[in-house]
């Protein structure tokens, strides 16, 4: 037993011999379209280097897509036998006859195959077991009018691996639109798992172009089919090039007015927030305007630029724009968001907005239309009657003493004290230092350092909230930031520019640094002249 062991083991160890006999050639289809691509397999019944077959005549005739090489050895009763494989993966070049040269590999040489090519367009072989087929949903379309490209894989063989090209068209933009769909269909009475995708393309430039289809490229297994000497299932490479298809692009037309916008539907809404047409002085309403167009792309939406009458404050956010897909027809969308403040009241009108787009369907332009509205303002609360928005929101500017009786009342209690001191004065020769002003009447005193507190933790809103009680009584009674902006002209820059930051585009933290020295010089210079006394002896 020992002995039989080790002379099977030297057996199966010793140098095995054999002789480099035969190169053959097959192919899978005698009969191929033109644009899809046939297998060649070349076989020699030895280990040869992967460099060793000569592929150059098939470039006449062919393109070589695909260059796989295999090696493998089997042994049967003690007979071992090699075996070198190339799996050319090749496309034809045109119609008609064509011959697969002889090729050589190191002395050896195959048979000559005979091959017919047809038209892309020629019905399928029954025994195709994968093809494509590719449609557009118009021929003829405008600039910027986005066009359905639909792309069918049909398989008759289970697919390893694979990959689909997206079609290309110069001066286009190409997108996938939605997911791929998986369905089976009947064709020459030969059941095919069908792979349907959709492309979106929309052409930029005008003019008569060709689309170049969608390719394929994979790997599929063919039932029953045998390849190596294993009798394992091998799979088949393929590779499908797209059929190109002709598409007009026509330019807009030179009677069309306005930024060029092509659809099939067109909407213009609003939204407001809240949703009244009565505010107050002060307070912020948010208006939403939306553009919808249907078989557009975001892209071509026209910007919004709605009109605002003096006296409104608008703080537009960043646009919001964004594609959908319906019933498998894209549609746009555009929101524009925009924070309004009124700095004074009165009824102001928001004037019509129309954006001017091209029917599609009907050939000829039409307008989305957004009504003009009516917002009326009243006062803050608390604030006396103001002069008519109509008159704009600029600050008077006419002197305070005008129409501020705060003015000749702390005038007149300051002459009284100065006659006072100086007969003081007059009589005991000693200096009176002066007492600090008093109001008229107290006002009700808010929680101290609430101001300063907000500008601390850096609170524009808090801050906004307590700052006509930190001004209260400086230069009158400040009730509201309207007052505040009537009394306090020097920091209604400050105070536009903060709501711009907490309504604008850029949302960010608000710097307060340059609103808390505005208000801290305006108490300084209030303090200053309190303290300082009129010369009674001017030379």
């Amino acid at each position: 037993m020992v002995i039989r062991f080790t002379l099977l083991l030297a057996l199966l160890m010793s140098p095995m011999t054999w002789a480099y006999t035969s190169l053959t050639a097959s192919v899978d289809n005698n009969t191929v379209r033109l644009g899809h691509s046939f297998v060649l397999n070349v076989v020699a019944d030895d280990e040869l280097s992967s460099n060793a077959l000569d592929t150059s005549p098939l470039l006449e005739a062919f393109n070589v897509v695909r260059n796989n090489v295999s090696r493998s050895t089997q042994i049967i009763n003690f007979n071992a036998r090699k075996e070198t494989r190339w799996q050319l993966l090749l496309i034809p070049k045109h119609t008609g006859t064509l011959l697969i040269p002889s090729l050589e590999a190191e002395g050896l040489a195959t048979q000559a195959i005979t091959l017919t090519v047809v038209e892309e367009s020629a019905e399928v072989a029954p025994n195709s077991p994968v093809f494509l087929r590719a449609s557009l949903a118009e021929e003829e379309v405008w600039l910027g009018q986005p066009v359905d490209y639909r792309v069918k894989l049909y398989l008759a063989a289970e697919l390893q691996r694979g990959s689909l090209t997206e079609p290309k068209l110069d001066g286009a933009s190409v997108v996938q639109l939605g997911q791929d769909s998986n369905t089976t269909e009947m064709v020459d009475g030969r059941r095919y798992r069908v792979i349907e995708r959709h492309y979106l393309i929309t052409p930029q430039q005008s003019g008569e172009f060709m689309i170049r289809g969608s390719d394929f490229s994979g790997d599929i297994l063919r039932a029953g089919r045998s390849n190596d000497l294993f009798s394992r299932s091998l799979s088949t490479p393929v590779q499908l090039v797209g059929q190109s298809q002709p598409i007009k692009v026509k330019a807009p037309p030179a009677s069309f007015n306005g930024p060029w916008l092509v659809a099939n539907a067109v909407a213009l809404t609003e939204q407001w927030s809240p949703q009244q047409s009565q505010v107050r002085v002060g307070e912020p309403l948010t208006r939403i305007i939306t553009l919808t167009a249907v078989g557009a792309t975001e892209a071509a939406l026209p910007a919004l630029k709605p009109d605002y009458p003096q006296g409104l404050k608008s703080y537009p956010d960043k646009d919001d724009r964004s594609d959908q897909v319906r019933n498998k027809e894209v549609v746009a969308k555009l929101e524009q968001s925009t924070a309004l403040v009124a700095s004074r009241p009165g009824t102001y009108t928001l004037p019509e907005l129309k954006i001017a787009w091209w029917n599609a369907k009907l050939n000829r332009q039409q307008w989305a239309t957004l009504p003009a509205r009516t917002l009326t303002v009243l006062p803050a609360e608390n604030q006396a009657p103001l002069p008519p928005a109509a008159q704009g929101d600029a600050v008077s500017s006419q002197p305070e003493t005008q129409s501020n009786p705060w003015f000749y009342s702390t005038w007149a209690l300051l002459m009284a004290l100065f006659a006072s001191l100086y007969w003081g004065y007059r009589r005991t020769g000693v200096t009176t230092e002066p007492q600090p002003l008093q109001s008229e009447a107290k006002r009700p005193r808010q929680p101290a350092c609430a101001f300063e507190l907000a500008i601390k933790a850096g609170d524009l809103n808090a801050a906004l909230q307590t700052l006509p009680d930190r001004l209260n009584g400086l230069r009158g009674p400040t009730a509201d930031l309207a007052q505040v902006r009537q009394r306090f002209p020097e920091l209604v820059p400050e105070l536009d520019k903060l709501m711009c930051q907490g309504f604008g585009p850029e949302a960010s933290v608000s710097d307060l640094g340059e609103l808390a020295r505005q208000v801290a010089l305006i108490k300084q210079k209030k303090e200053k002249n309190q303290g300082e006394l009129p010369d009674l002896n001017p030379m």
